[in-house]
């Protein structure tokens, strides 16, 4: 593998890390599939960061009724995807059982991918911030295209152009663990005394103003992670293809130059014929 690739698993493998231990295991830990229990857990521990309790609201409203219905197919897609993507990457389980699990399993990811965000866009619409809304929708149309697309060319067995969407489709999903790294990032970068994007929240700052940074952090982290997805997939993609290679002069500059270089060079003059017109002497001068 090269470079460019052995980071590209790196961060992969950080982030199924990251998507575990902040967010899934999380769900897991409160019971995400029983309502009533979850929300116990998340009244006991309403205060968080900076005395603030918006974390706890923005968790809180994830289990009323109008939303659960759209946490429930999202948290169960995040299951499936983190868990199983990576498999699709792997060249020996792509070529397992004559290539059965391959195509079922793509089936079974693409049908997962547009579940997570469909449901990740019915969240945004019921959610207090129209950034999030914004993002939501802009990285739901991004992933159908993609998955539309590579759909489209694993029907037609065409596999350059199949693997091409695919991993457009995986880089852009990437967009939800990053926002679970950006938000920590945030949080840390503040708590260490740069104030730079949030104003400083001392001890006597009221629950508003806490509110209001946390609240802050938690939107900008989704602008930040679906920036970071998109550019770092075109820029492996375009490693991947050859468009960062040196630089090399296509055949027609080569024979446009050649061409050039050949009108230049004087015409072969015969020995006998005089190089200027005029009458010349046998002396060599010439009028």
């Amino acid at each position: 593998m090269n470079g460019r690739t052995i980071f590209v698993v790196c961060l992969l493998t950080f982030l199924f890390w990251e998507s575990w231990s902040v967010s899934l295991a999380s769900l897991f830990g409160i019971h995400f599939w029983d309502r009533q229990h979850a929300l116990a857990i998340i009244h006991s521990n309403s205060v968080g960061l900076y005395n603030s309790t918006a974390f706890a609201e923005i968790t809180e409203t994830y289990y009323s009724p109008h939303r659960y219905i759209y946490l429930l197919p999202h948290v169960i897609g995040a299951i499936i995807w983190w868990n199983l993507y990576f498999l699709q990457l792997i060249p020996k389980v792509r070529h397992a059982f004559n290539k059965r699990l391959h195509r079922w399993l793509g089936r079974l990811l693409m049908v997962t991918a547009c579940m997570q965000t469909s449901s990740g866009v019915g969240l945004a619409l019921t959610s207090h911030s129209k950034i999030i809304l914004i993002v939501s929708g802009f990285l739901a149309l991004a992933v159908f295209y993609c998955v539309y697309h590579a759909w489209k060319y694993a029907i037609h067995r065409d596999i350059r152009r199949h693997k091409y969407w695919v991993l457009k489709v995986v880089g852009y999903l990437q967009t939800i663990a990053l926002q679970r790294f950006y938000i920590v990032l945030l949080i840390t970068t503040h708590q260490m005394g740069w104030y730079g994007l949030y104003p400083n929240l001392r001890e006597n700052s009221t629950l508003e103003e806490a509110n209001a940074v946390v609240l802050d952090m938690f939107d900008h982290s989704f602008v930040f992670a679906i920036f970071t997805a998109m550019l770092l997939t075109e820029w492996y993609i375009a490693g991947e293809q050859g468009m960062m290679e040196a630089p090399e002069p296509s055949q027609g500059y080569a024979t446009d130059k050649s061409s050039q270089r050949e009108t230049t060079i004087p015409p072969t003059v015969h020995e006998k014929q005089p190089l200027l017109s005029g009458r010349c002497t046998q002396k060599g001068a010439c009028s």
